[in-house]
């Protein structure tokens, strides 16, 4: 898989940072999650993610917790 797919394959594209946001909110509502809408610079439509250390990615198929900054 290229970067770009890596990207946003998977993610809901959004036309505004406003509507991102607006979606993020529910989310927050419903599960606690909180998100944070970026611009994608290979589509350049608006992604959510996980807000700065509180992400889970997998590398080499085993989760990781990004470092929290203090």
């Amino acid at each position: 898989m290229t970067e770009e797919e890596t990207a946003c394959t998977g993610k809901a594209p959004f036309p505004t940072r406003k509507a991102a946001k607006q979606r993020a909110n529910q989310i927050r509502r419903h599960t606690g999650n909180r998100m944070r809408a970026y611009q994608c610079p290979y589509c350049l439509a608006y992604h959510l993610g996980h807000r700065p250390g509180h992400a889970t990615y997998l590398r080499n198929g085993h989760p990781i917790k990004e470092p929290t900054t203090t």
